[in-house]
């Protein structure tokens, strides 16, 4: 670009945005002063409606009101009556009450007319109230308004439906004492006399067995009620000049706040609206409504206002209630608030004027500044985005770098190791040549992080890293492949020789202590190796197999290296079959339970049997248990494993010898994760009941493994189990390391002498010393020695000098079916003439 132009560009950017700032503020502000006009003008529009609106609801909300408090005066009228019915029967009652007890010396006759003659006179709801008093036989003794029938019985009174007053009275005063009552009666005055219902109240007077009661008509207080509604809703105001009017059907004013108006007929006079009344029962017949009258403010209705009502009926009592507004005088109000409005309207018009010119002004020398402040910048910029783009390329050959490589030992990780590997495979394919795969796992790694913490292992994972990198070339490589793994590839190597000489080269790097924080670990390290291309030329292949193969290295003893082939791998596959197969097991009815039998030394009797699992697979064929027990614990099948065994072989004996002094007794192994279950002695116990043995029979067989989980733990676990009543074996006894420190502090009530003893201890001095002294000890401890693995007479024929307690093994029996077991014991039964167990020959 030319200087001229560039010249004309730095024009541009100064003051092109200063028109464009400039035009489209005067546009913006000219938009909103128009906008703000609109507004005004639907503000005052809407304000008028929403006054009118707040008016009228005001009054409908003030009728609304004023209804419920009339509906519930109305409500409470029967109530009311018999509330004051009975406040009337108690005053009477009190009097009669004094006069008998001020005049205890004076006959009945006499006490009876002087109560009589006080309460005759008395009268109550304007005069119409009066006592009246009833003998206990119907008999009238006193009736203010009839007294005519005094004397009389009024026993058979009777009202139009058939009731008999009298009787109904009574009964109620004879069960409750007193209680509010209602009955038909004639009303004096009426057209022949026609009854209307009666509301009153009636007490038992107890020294003369009389009943004292009084009762007025309902319509007669009602119509009190309503006298003094009327009266209330004349004097009731609210607001500045708000009141209330009722009127009848026919439009006569009921109640005014003008008593001048009272009696007027609102439909006659010519000088009102003719069609009001009418207006009004359209409303109220649709439960209220407004209506829009001339309103007279004289009685010839010469001079009247415009009024707005709300108006409702309450049917019951042919009234219509409301209240209104004047409608000029609410006018006036509204032009007020309009013109308050239009004011404030005004007034911020006048200051959106202000500030458009102010930011007019503002935003023009602000684009003026900013024009020129970018035209200057501009160069700046063009260098900074240079120098941006540079670091942007930087950062991302970093990120390319932190994704094919492990973020704390800086190895390569799986990703560039696999491609570190094809390469290498692609090379070996066009030179030849061999390449080894060998995939490394540190030993006991875990144990690091449970001591020391995890900041510790990574700083190992580390230390360990560099020492690897320090045994590179050309021809290797080393990649984290995650947690404590690694992963070396060496090519161009010529044997399997060499490959055990790098294998031996990555071992030889561990074996100097690793220094951590002042602390001084020892590593070691297993290695599974597969070599290209004899064990696969398939770069996923050849890491699974060696993957594979130091899983079996692990398995078989740590800290060495082993080669991939085809035995191991079936190894492998078989494990996995048997995991898998193992969970469906017990379902399918694989497994079985055999005893092998325990004979006592002394006499050559069958006492007791110990449990050994089966498992016969359709396809794997006889799996043992040294094979998949181990499985078992690993994958936590164990406990269903356990149980299942322990609850087959109770069942078992229990069915083949029931609970007595020559009961047989009964040995199953446990496994470590089983103990330390939380409920392992109560789910046992529970499943002797259920069987119905007795636990005291049962001993449970331990190895010396189980301590691994440390003695404090086991301790407690194994005398619950005591205190359950189980028998505690210590099995494979004198293999381990601190067998005797086990007798010493643990429960346990037998030991038993493992099979590799006593194969020896007829050869070899130090076998049979080794025996002879586990027998003694388990004699000075009180200890039960049972020894396993006695296969010929010249063995059992020692141990019996050894005073050993009880042997099994081949030269009595193998293990057996339940059903093997049951035909041995009724062979040897003291009925065949011999309690010795009959041993195969």
């Amino acid at each position: 670009m030319s200087s001229l132009d560039n010249k004309q560009l730095l024009n541009l950017i100064r003051y092109a945005p200063v028109v464009v700032v400039f035009v489209f503020a005067l546009a913006v502000n000219l938009i909103a002063i128009k906008d703000n006009r609109n507004q005004a003008e639907l503000s005052i529009k809407n304000l008028r409606e929403e006054l009118i609106f707040q008016r009228k609801d005001s009054i409908r909300s003030q009728v609304h009101q004023v209804y419920k408090q009339v509906l519930l005066e109305q409500s409470q009228s029967e109530n009311e009556l018999k509330n004051l019915s009975k406040q009337r029967v108690y005053e009477a009652f009190g009097i009669a009450n004094h006069i008998y007890a001020t005049n205890m010396g004076k006959s009945k006759a006499e006490v009876s007319k002087l109560i009589i003659e006080a309460l005759r006179s008395i009268r109550f709801f304007d005069g119409r109230g009066y006592f009246f008093i009833i003998a206990n036989d119907g008999t009238s003794i006193m009736n203010s308004a009839y007294p005519s029938l005094e004397g009389t019985s009024t026993w058979n009174l009777q009202s139009s439906k058939g009731h008999f007053m009298t009787r109904e009275m009574l009964k109620l005063t004879e069960s409750k004492g007193e209680g509010a009552l209602k009955w038909l009666y004639k009303k004096p005055g009426s057209v022949n006399e026609q009854e209307a219902e009666k509301i009153g109240y009636i007490k038992k007077f107890e020294p003369y067995d009389w009943s004292i009661g009084t009762g007025e008509y309902l319509t007669d207080f009602e119509e009190d009620v309503k006298t003094s509604l009327l009266t209330w809703f004349s004097g009731y105001e609210y607001g500045e000049d708000g009141y209330f009017f009722v009127i009848d059907r026919n439009g006569t004013l009921l109640a005014h706040h003008r008593n001048d108006f009272l009696g007027l007929n609102v439909s006659v006079g010519s000088k009102l609206d003719h069609q009001l009344v009418d207006d009004i029962s359209a409303q109220v017949e649709n439960g209220g409504g407004y209506v829009r009258f001339l309103k007279p403010l004289t009685l010839s209705g010469d001079v009247t206002l415009e009024q707005v009502s709300y108006v409702k009926e309450i049917k019951e009592w042919d009234w219509i209630i409301g209240t209104g507004f004047s409608a000029q005088t609410f006018e006036k109000h509204i032009r007020v608030k309009e013109e308050q409005l239009t004011e404030l309207n005004n007034q911020s018009l006048m200051r959106l004027v202000y500030l458009t010119i102010i930011s007019m002004f503002f935003l023009t020398l602000s684009s003026l500044y900013v024009g020129n402040l970018i035209a200057r910048r501009f160069g700046a910029f063009q260098n900074q985005i240079k120098a941006d783009f540079k670091e942007l390329n930087n950062t991302k050959n970093e990120m390319e770098y932190m994704a094919l490589h492990d973020s704390l030992t800086g190895l390569p990780n799986r990703l560039l190791l696999q491609q570190d590997i094809a390469e290498r495979i692609q090379l070996a394919k066009l030179n030849g040549g061999k390449i080894a795969i060998m995939f490394v796992d540190l030993d006991n790694f875990k144990n690091v992080n449970d001591l020391h913490g995890h900041h510790a292992g990574d700083l190992l994972l580390d230390a360990v890293a560099e020492r690897f990198k320090g045994i590179m070339d050309v021809h290797s490589s080393v990649s984290r492949f995650g947690g404590d793994e690694f992963v070396f590839c060496f090519s161009n190597l010529t044997s399997k020789a060499e490959a055990e000489d790098k294998a031996k080269l990555i071992r030889g790097a561990l074996l100097a202590p690793v220094v951590i924080e002042g602390r001084s670990l020892n590593v070691s390290c297993s290695i599974g190796v597969s070599m290209y291309p004899e064990d696969s030329t398939n770069l996923e292949t050849l890491i699974s197999q060696a993957d594979t193969v130091l899983y079996k290295s692990k398995a078989d003893k740590k800290g060495q290296f082993l080669f991939y082939n085809n035995s191991i791998s079936e190894q492998v596959k078989r494990k996995m079959n048997i995991e898998s197969e193992l969970i469906c097991a017990i379902e399918k009815h694989q497994l079985s339970v055999n005893y092998q039998p325990q004979i006592r030394v002394s006499d050559e009797k069958l006492v007791s049997v110990e449990a050994l699992i089966r498992w016969q697979h359709p396809q794997l064929g006889c799996i043992y248990p040294d094979e998949f027990i181990s499985i078992a614990e690993e994958t936590g099948i164990i406990n269903e494993l356990g149980l299942f065994v322990f609850k087959k072989a109770c069942e078992d004996i229990y069915a083949l010898s029931p609970n007595g002094k020559e009961a047989l007794k009964l040995s199953v192994n446990i496994s470590p994760v089983q103990l330390l279950e939380p409920d392992f002695g109560p789910l046992l116990l529970d499943i002797c009941h259920e069987v119905g043995i007795d636990p005291e029979r049962i001993t449970l067989e331990l190895t010396e493994n189980i301590f691994i989980h440390r003695l404090d733990i086991v301790q407690p676990l194994l005398s619950k189990l005591r205190q359950l009543g189980f028998a505690l074996s210590l099995d494979d006894f004198g293999t381990g390391y601190s067998s005797l420190s086990y007798i010493n502090s643990l429960p346990l009530t037998e030991i038993k002498i493992d099979r590799s003893f006593i194969n020896k201890f007829l050869e070899f001095y130090q076998s049979d010393m080794l025996v002879r002294m586990i027998i003694e000890i388990g004699r000075l401890c009180g200890l039960l020695v049972v020894a396993e693995g006695v296969e010929t007479k010249e063995q059992f024929k020692k141990l019996l000098s050894y005073g050993c307690h009880r042997v099994q093994g081949y030269y009595f029996d193998r293990p057996l079916t339940i059903e093997k077991l049951s035909e041995k014991i009724i062979l040897s039964q003291p009925e065949t003439g011999s309690s010795t167990y009959l041993r195969e020959e």
